[in-house]
């Protein structure tokens, strides 16, 4: 009989080194970072610093993972960016409406302006006819 052959041999060298650029990716994408700073964008350099390996060798040794940290870069950078947009589409709605508020306030202002000259006509016409001699006042009743 033959025996069977042993298939848990240690792992190579380049194999922890990938392993560790992967937890460093996971590590920053969830804001959990052990040595760079909480909140840094995923990029090969941080993830090079948090896996302890320099960035050439993510380049030269690991191209698969170089790659997955550009896109989830990318990814961060899109999120980013729509979140932007979607803030200036919700600044422009709010101008859109607090223009309209403001043209309505000042056709508003027009037609109580052009109705306070009215009125003002009207008094300037009834203190005339007031102050006039020929006019005679009526008694006021007093209770």
């Amino acid at each position: 009989m033959s025996q069977p052959e042993d298939t848990s041999r240690a792992p190579t060298r380049g194999e922890l080194t990938a392993r560790a650029i992967r937890q460093a990716i996971v590590r920053i994408e969830k804001g959990r970072p052990k040595i760079v700073k909480p909140g840094r964008k995923v990029s090969i350099q941080s993830v090079a610093e948090e896996a302890g390996v320099s960035r050439a060798t993510i380049h030269n040794n690991h191209p698969g993972l170089a790659e997955r940290i550009r896109e989830a870069g990318n990814k961060a950078v899109r999120a980013q960016r729509d979140e932007k947009n979607t803030a200036i589409k919700e600044l422009r709605a709010k101008y859109t409406a607090l223009r309209q508020e403001h043209i309505h306030a000042r056709e508003l202002n027009q037609d109580m302006a052009s109705e306070m000259a009215s009125l003002v006509a009207e008094n300037q016409r009834l203190r005339a006819i007031a102050e006039n001699k020929k006019v005679v006042a009526f008694p006021s009743k007093k209770s």
